[in-house]
């Protein structure tokens, strides 16, 4: 009877001291939290305030200081107070505010030298000016130091095997911000080979470091596209976009979407989500390149459904190729895309070129969905490779003269030869077909 009543008197100071425990455990991380949005609120007031004290070079020298300063607290909680967790966080913040100090550093460069001329009126917030090249050229030097210095400090904590590449990496993300031009188009061009470019090598050094898969790692590896998008925020911002720079925007995003999923295990949710979100970017960056044929063709209509549909059907052929669910709906979505466009377009604007279009495409499709033994597919190729064909020899007979020797001695020619091969060899050309057929039975629908 006594132990009955004592053991929920056992049990009860047990259960309150484990959540008491569990509670003071998860303190130190939503402290560390609120911490953080301090500091990235601290650092977007800074930039967006528009201070009236002191000139543009003081207040990039507060701002360099404030990234500095974070580094050192970074190193010295980490000595000091023997925990690491807090000191990452910093220097992690540290890095994603580089950009943010490049960015100011090229404003200074294009106040003084730019490589081209936009007549914007830039907000307050955007009016980072000094008053001579040559102390725009000494504030660069010394801040891109710097810069470089708290780069590589913060990559050796995160991931001390791949520091310098990432150092490399980055550093050339945030050193394209300098150059002083605004031009949409190659700001576009530029962004999509530097995407193209720090993707490549993200998932070079992730298979060479292991270190790189760990959350951290992942972290490290996104902070590589910080600068790419500061960049790509500031010409949207200030700057109006074309259907160019539309375009590489949804390209990039689409690259995005494709390395983040890569990343992820096949059985995700998350890689799922990306991979079916992968065809919102497939379908703006068709018309992006469409919004750009209109500027650049004095016809743009004869070629736009061609184009929209070669630009949807290649990223989505590339989608799946490493979608874990739906590969062969976006083979399927993509060869009947491809298909139809390209017939509707030779039913709209029927000419040779159209049709040669349609007979090439439709090879193409053909030999896909053969290689691939799909057969809804291989069909497809058919029935656009037909269409071409009909059309073609319907263009073909309004130019074909039957009272012409040459066209009547090609005509004998060809239907002696076309004779003559299946006389010899229809026999084998009929067993194969049949043999091919049985085959075609076992693709996939």
């Amino acid at each position: 009877m006594t132990n009955s009543v004592q053991a929920p008197y056992v049990k009860e100071p047990q259960m309150s001291v484990t959540k008491t425990l569990q509670q003071a455990l998860n303190l130190p991380r939503l402290l560390r939290s609120i911490g953080a949005v301090s500091l990235l609120a601290a650092i977007s007031i800074f930039l967006l305030q528009g201070w009236e004290n002191g000139n543009d070079v003081y207040r990039y020298l507060l701002l360099l200081g404030h990234t500095v300063g974070l580094v050192i607290i970074g190193f010295a909680s980490g000595r000091w107070l023997g925990e690491s967790k807090g000191a990452r966080l910093l220097l992690m913040i540290a890095l994603a505010s580089v950009p943010a100090n490049f960015a100011i550093l090229g404003a200074f460069m294009y106040s003084q030298a730019p490589l081209d001329a936009f007549h914007v009126l830039y907000p307050s917030a955007a009016q980072w000016q000094v008053d001579s090249l040559n102390t725009a050229l000494l504030v660069n030097v010394g801040g891109a130091v710097v810069l470089a210095a708290v780069t590589l400090l913060g990559f050796m904590v995160l991931s001390r095997k791949s520091a310098r590449s990432l150092t490399i990496m980055f550093l050339l993300g945030n050193a394209a911000l300098l150059i002083p031009m605004r031009t949409p188009e190659y700001i576009a061009v530029l962004l999509l080979g530097l995407t193209v470019l720090i993707a490549k090598q993200s998932l070079k050094s992730a298979a060479a470091d292991t270190a790189l898969r760990t959350p951290e790692g992942v972290i490290a590896r996104l902070l590589l596209y910080v600068p790419l998008g500061v960049m790509l925020g500031r010409n949207l911002w200030l700057y109006s976009a074309d259907g160019f720079m539309f375009a590489v925007l949804s390209a990039i995003v689409f690259i995005m979407f494709r390395q983040v999923s890569l990343q992820l295990r096949r059985e995700s949710t998350l890689r799922n989500i990306l991979e079916i979100g992968s065809t919102i970017p497939a379908l703006t960056f068709a018309l992006g390149v469409c919004a750009v044929m209109v500027d650049v063709m004095t016809r743009p209509e004869i070629w736009m459904l061609p184009v929209f549909a070669i630009s949807v059907s290649a990223l989505l052929l590339e989608l799946s190729s490493r979608a874990v669910h739906g590969a062969l709906f976006y083979r399927r979505t993509a060869a009947a895309v491809l298909s139809i466009a390209i017939v509707a377009n030779l039913v709209f604007f029927s000419s040779v070129a159209s049709a040669a279009v349609c007979l090439l495409v439709g090879l193409l499709v053909l030999v896909y969905g053969y290689m691939m033994e799909q057969r809804i597919v291989f069909a497809l190729g058919i029935v656009t490779l037909l269409a071409g064909l009909v059309y073609q020899m319907q263009f073909a007979m309004h130019m074909f003269n039957l009272g012409s020797w040459g066209s009547l001695a090609g005509l004998g020619v060809a239907a002696i030869l076309v004779g003559s091969t299946l006389e010899r060899h229809g026999a084998k050309l009929k067993m194969r077909l049949s043999a091919w057929g049985q085959q075609f039975k076992q693709w996939d629908n």
